[in-house]
């Protein structure tokens, strides 16, 4: 069961940190490129911090971009895109090196934008239903090959859903991400699962504004997007008073609330909350005081009329900082809790 935002939960707190993807928007180029790039050594000359990890050559598409072969629309934002072009057994790939590591169990709000160019060529110029191949794959390794043929793995963000992707006009594809290892790569193209063949989109398309975002809370999640299976959400406007399980203010009641409607509103989703100490202290108080407060949260979420099969809790103590426990700053992120979507 994916979990649908559909309503605006209350925090204060800010939602989405800064975007992890450098030049996202393509508009930093070294040189403007009035044809097609000839290759991909060109490509990752012209670009400033993009690559493409095969022999195949994406192109950086301007206002200025002049090819018989295809017409391209204007940008989504700004005076840069970029287009790939994918056949039946091959495809052309941009990939990045993240400003920072997405972190394990962490969320992260992902999109881009995606149209199609008008081809010449009548088998290219047909609107295609975006398929589960192609979308943004994250790693912690460099993916490459030595010549232009397809690329292996399974792109984390991609549609589940009939999407048709046409020359009329752009498409955002966006979902979350909840990684269990560092990945500090991103790669967008169509891929080839292992002993399987291709199942390309064929067509020449053009890409901008990629987005990638840690949810930092949930002062307002996209209410047409969902959370799958795995997603962490952190509750941060639920504030305990310090070694206790009391809450100090009428925020914290405030979000409970806010979270028993949502849960209501959502019959079918089961829930874990997650709690989590810094390290001051013994490991095991730590670790009782992290499950009392767990705890204590389902039980307050109980009473505001939601079935107890809905929720489970744990408590973590101090194994999982997302900060420096060597400062009151880090600390006090390390404390919290979360909600885990586990159905």
């Amino acid at each position: 069961m994916r979990l649908a935002i559909i309503f605006i939960l209350y925090c204060n707190s800010v939602v989405l940190c800064q975007n992890l993807v450098p030049n996202s928007s393509f508009e930093e180029i070294n040189d403007t490129i009035s044809k097609f790039t000839k290759d991909n050594i060109e490509f990752t000359s012209k670009i400033k911090n993009w690559t493409t990890p095969n022999t195949a050559s994406p192109d950086l598409v301007t206002r200025d971009f002049e090819e018989k072969y295809i017409k391209t629309p204007s940008p989504h934002t700004g005076q840069v895109m970029v287009g790939i072009q994918s056949e039946i057994d091959w495809s052309e790939y941009i990939g990045v090196n993240l400003t920072k590591a997405l972190t394990p169990n962490r969320t992260y709000y992902v999109e881009y934008w995606i149209r199609r160019a008008n081809c010449i060529r009548p088998t290219m110029n047909v609107d295609r239903i975006m398929n589960k191949n192609f979308g943004i794959l994250f790693s912690s390794d460099s993916i490459t090959s030595s010549d232009g043929k397809m690329m292996y793995g399974s792109p984390q963000i991609n549609i589940d859903t009939q999407v048709l992707i046409t020359n009329k006009e752009w498409v955002k594809i966006s979902g979350y991400f909840t990684p269990k290892t560092t990945c500090d790569k991103l790669y967008l193209g169509q891929f080839q699962k292992e002993g399987e063949g291709p199942i390309n989109m064929r067509g020449y398309f053009v890409i901008d504004d990629v987005l990638v975002k840690e949810i930092a809370g949930f002062e307002s999640l996209d209410r047409n997007e969902e959370l799958p299976i795995g997603s962490i959400i952190p509750l941060n406007n639920i504030h305990f008073i310090s070694g206790t399980t009391e809450l100090k203010d009428t925020t914290s009641y405030a979000l409970l609330k806010d979270l028993a409607t949502y849960l209501k509103l959502n019959p079918t989703v089961r829930i874990r909350i997650n709690g989590h100490t810094d390290s001051k202290g013994s490991e095991k108080s730590n670790f009782l005081l992290s499950k009392r407060r767990a705890k204590f949260i389902a039980k307050n979420i109980f009473q505001l009329g939601i079935n107890k099969d809905k929720i489970e809790w744990k408590g973590f103590g101090e194994q999982h900082p997302i900060a420096d426990n060597e400062d009151e700053e880090g600390r006090s992120l390390n404390r919290r809790v979360e909600f885990e979507v586990i159905k």
